[in-house]
């Protein structure tokens, strides 16, 4: 798939600011990230079903994008993780309004201070890239852009990826959050037929649940205090 990615210029603001570093950064074992995963009950009324995705699951992807800046972005933001993650755990939404598209949620644990690091590269390279070829399969051509950053965390962002093919719109919000040394990846997707009329386009359009957002990432930094040494 060819993959030609727009952004608006001036996403530079659309970022979180970071908040002041901690005494000493903090990350979570394999088994307390998983643990640190929100439960059937925890999920703001979605249905929760839970990977056993760890850092062997991370498989080499072959990826290439001109200009080669994009790659940071493009890679973490397809696959919720980025190269480096000592750990790494997925698990998936459903809703009651069975809707087709996916919706996922992604969490991975690094050394100390390379989170930091992972994104501050993905937000550079979103920065960088007012326009994107992403090589696979199909070609398909889409349009990035930064919304407005989350709340929790020591960092975050929002990204919007929009594109048609065959008839068929694609629309996903993601969301990056970091807190410490732990990178908290939303994906929330939706199709539908571009002959919609634009009020039900409008209704099916993906949301970030803000509700969602907060109980993973307060459900993440409980589990990083509970590890922090006195």
């Amino acid at each position: 798939m060819i993959l030609a990615v727009s952004a608006v210029s001036g996403c530079a603001s659309q970022a979180s600011s970071p908040k002041p570093a901690a005494a000493q950064a903090r990350t979570l074992s394999q088994k307390e990230l998983e643990a640190a995963r929100l439960t059937q009950g925890e999920a703001s009324g979605y249905g929760v079903a839970l990977g056993n995705e760890t850092p062997a699951d991370m498989k080499p992807v072959v990826t290439t994008t001109t200009p080669e800046i994009c790659l940071p972005a493009m890679k973490l933001l397809r696959h919720g993780w980025a190269d480096g993650a000592v750990g790494y755990t997925r698990f998936h939404l459903s809703d009651p309004a069975n809707s087709v598209g996916a919706k996922s949620v992604a969490l991975t644990s690094y050394p100390p201070g390379q989170a930091k690091q992972v994104f501050a590269s993905v937000e550079k390279s979103l920065k960088a890239c007012p326009s994107v070829v992403y090589k696979s399969v199909h070609s398909v051509r889409a349009k990035l852009t930064l919304g407005g950053p989350l709340e929790p965390g020591d960092e975050s962002l929002r990204v919007n990826m929009d594109f048609s093919m065959n008839g068929i719109e694609n629309h996903t919000v993601y969301g990056l959050v970091r807190s410490s040394d732990v990178l908290v990846w939303f994906n929330i997707n939706e199709t539908f037929g571009s002959t919609l009329p634009k009020q039900k386009k409008a209704d099916f359009m993906p949301v970030l649940p803000t509700d969602l957002v907060l109980r993973q990432v307060e459900k993440v930094e409980a589990a990083l205090e509970a590890t922090a040494t006195p």
